[in-house]
C-alpha cells in the first residue's frame, strides 16, 4: 500500500515503569514532522578464502530507536516531554490547571512510550529518552520545539485507537524575552525586541547493555546541559559588555495567547526562568544598507544560590503528567 506522510500519526505516553510500554497512549500530536526509526549495528566478517570481496559474513548485534519528533509548541502536550526532560512536577487547580516543571538529580529521569500509526503497520517504542530538547522562534514564525530520543527496538500492535485534543499552539508573535540580574527582577524587567530565539536542553545518554541481550537494557542520562543563542538589533554596547565582563543574568521567556484564553485573566501560558546565565560569544553584524543587528549565545548554570538552574511553568486544561 502507497502512502503520504500524512497517514501517519504519533503519539506519547509517559511511562510507570521504565521500558514497560505504557497503553493506550495518552496523548495523540494534531501535526508532527518525525524521523523516527529501527536502526541495528551489523558486524561482518572476511574470511580467509579464495575471493577478493571483502566481506564474507553479517549479523546484527545491537538493535535499538532513535529519532526526532518536530511540532509546534502546544500547551498541553508539550508537557508531557517537560516530564521526561526534568521529571519532577508539581500541579495544581485555580480556575485552570498550572504545572511546574524542575530538574531532578537523578541518573534515570522518566521514559516515554512513543506509539505510531501507518496503514501498514502499528507500533509502540517504549524505554523512549530524551536526547535533546530545543526551543526555536523567529519572527513571523511559530514557537517550534524539536526532540531527539533513543528507545528499545518497535513493538508491533494489533493497533491504536487515534484521538486528538482539539489544541491551538503558540506563535512566535506571542513571545516576551526577559533579562534581569537575578530572578526577583525578572517580573519588572522589559520585553527585548528580538528577532529569534534558540533554548537547547541537552542530556548525555549512555546505553546501560548486557553481552547477553541485542537490545539495550536501560538508558541513563550523565549530564543535563543548557544553552541558547538569540539574534537582535545593535543598539547599544550592554551584551557586549555583559559578554567581556563575564556578567551572570537571569533569563525569562514567556508565551501567551491572548487570542484563546481560557478565562478573563487565564490565558495558555507557557515560560521557561533560567536561573543564571553567562554570554559566551558575541558577534555584531555589519551589512551595508542593512539593519545592523548582533547575535549572541549563552550557557546556563546552577545556581548556588537558588538551587536551581532551570524551571518551567505551564498553564493550560491538562490535569497532571
Amino acid at each position: 500500500m502507497r502512502f503520504i506522510w500524512k497517514k501517519v500519526w504519533v503519539g506519547v505516553s509517559i511511562e510507570d515503569t521504565r521500558w514497560v510500554k505504557k497503553l493506550p497512549i495518552q496523548y495523540w500530536f494534531p501535526w508532527t514532522d518525525h524521523t523516527f526509526f529501527d536502526r541495528a549495528k551489523i558486524e561482518q566478517d572476511s574470511w580467509a578464502i579464495d575471493t577478493l570481496v571483502d566481506t564474507t559474513h553479517s549479523m546484527v548485534t545491537k538493535r535499538w530507536s532513535e529519532g526526532t519528533l518536530w511540532w509546534q509548541v502546544y500547551p498541553n502536550g508539550i508537557g508531557f516531554f517537560l516530564k521526561a526532560l526534568m521529571w519532577w512536577v508539581e500541579s495544581s487547580w485555580e480556575e485552570v490547571f498550572e504545572h511546574v516543571f524542575t530538574l531532578l538529580e537523578s541518573n534515570t529521569h522518566p521514559t516515554l512510550t512513543v506509539g505510531v500509526n501507518t496503514p501498514i503497520w502499528w507500533s509502540s517504542y517504549a524505554l523512549a529518552m530524551i536526547e535533546s530538547m530545543d526551543f526555536t522562534a523567529e519572527v513571523w514564525g511559530k514557537f517550534i520545539v524539536s526532540i531527539n530520543l533513543k528507545a528499545r527496538e518497535w513493538e508491533r500492535e494489533a493497533n491504536h485507537v487515534v484521538s486528538y485534543n482539539d489544541e491551538k499552539w503558540f506563535v512566535a508573535n506571542m513571545l516576551k524575552v526577559f533579562i534581569a540580574d537575578d530572578l526577583q527582577h525578572l517580573d519588572s524587567a522589559q520585553n527585548i525586541c528580538l528577532q529569534s530565539i534558540t533554548i537547547s536542553f541537552k542530556k548525555e545518554v549512555k546505553d546501560i547493555e548486557c553481552i547477553s541481550s541485542l537490545d539495550p537494557i536501560d538508558y541513563i542520562n550523565s549530564s543535563f546541559s543548557i544553552e541558547g543563542s538569540m539574534e537582535l538589533l545593535f543598539q547599544d554596547n550592554s551584551y557586549k559588555e555583559d559578554y567581556l565582563q563575564w556578567r551572570f543574568k537571569a533569563l525569562r521567556v514567556l508565551a501567551e495567547d491572548t487570542l484563546y484564553p481560557y478565562s478573563e485573566d487565564n490565558y495558555p501560558t507557557f515560560m521557561i526562568d533560567l536561573s543564571k546565565v553567562v554570554i559566551t560569544d558575541w558577534t555584531p553584524a555589519f551589512t551595508l544598507d542593512d539593519i545592523t543587528k548582533q547575535s549572541i549565545s549563552f550557557k546556563g548554570h546552577y545556581d548556588l544560590r537558588t538551587k536551581k538552574a532551570v524551571e518551567i511553568y505551564l498553564k493550560n486544561t491538562q490535569a497532571s503528567y
